[in-house]
């Protein structure tokens, strides 16, 4: 029987297992309760110690980025609507002296009339003639826009406008960062009023009946109206 065991073991075993190691590895004492328990609760205090500062990070990470989105939006509206005041002819809306949310300019001959800017449904929009481009960024939220004619004779006419953005992160603890944009600007013309519309189109106005802003652009000799955004509504 000894000699039997002997061979039976060397047939099923790998050559060069140590029957001793394997009994030994078997014998050695594993991981106790107690020391799961401690190292449970060690890995849960470093959790806890360092989610905070990972919370912390991405939160100012996220209000650099607002803070610099909500900048760099408002100072490109901002530098579109002084280039367009700066090349115009003259200010049709508001009247000198008068505040609204819409801005007409009268462009040079050559150019698209009338270019129009405002705030239509929480965005600046820039109309070109017929066309109409977003301004603003559409993670940003317009909280006013506003247009002061600030001329003092019709050979020297200017503008003020101020605008406020704002950008919103859904955070633990909601985040918002406003902004507000103030500039004033002095037109520059070049051409006669005459000059700048041969079809001798009506000015913008704002259409109380429908509620909705209206303007004309000279096409084939033809005075084609348009209306796109509300005008009765003040902003808040």
């Amino acid at each position: 029987m000894g000699v039997l065991y002997r061979q039976m073991k060397s047939r099923f075993l790998l050559p060069g297992i140590d029957m001793r190691a394997i009994h030994h590895f078997r014998n050695r004492p594993g991981v106790t309760l107690i020391e799961m328990i401690i190292f449970i609760a060690l890995v849960g205090v470093m959790a806890m110690t360092m989610l905070p500062m990972l919370f912390s990070a991405t939160e100012a990470r996220q209000r650099q980025d607002a803070i610099a989105l909500v900048e760099q939006n408002g100072a490109q509206i901002m530098e579109t609507i002084i280039q367009r005041v700066r090349r115009a002819e003259r200010i049709l809306d508001p009247p000198m002296g008068g505040t609204g949310f819409i801005l007409a300019l009268q462009m040079p001959a050559g150019e698209t009339n009338p270019v129009i800017i405002a705030r239509d449904s929480g965005a600046i929009v820039l109309v070109l003639g017929r066309a109409k481009r977003i301004l603003s960024s559409d993670l940003v939220g317009v909280t006013h826009f506003a247009v002061d004619n600030t001329s003092v004779a019709e050979d020297r006419q200017s503008v003020a406008v101020t605008l406020g953005l704002q950008r919103t992160i859904r955070l633990h603890r909601p985040l918002q960062y406003r902004s507000n944009f103030t500039t004033v600007i002095n037109v520059f013309p070049n051409d006669l009023p005459s000059e700048t519309d041969p079809c001798g189109c009506p000015l913008p106005y704002c259409d109380t009946v429908s509620g909705t802003y209206m303007w004309h652009v000279c096409e084939d000799d033809l005075c084609v109206p348009y209306a796109s955004f509300e005008c009765t509504a003040q902003e808040s």
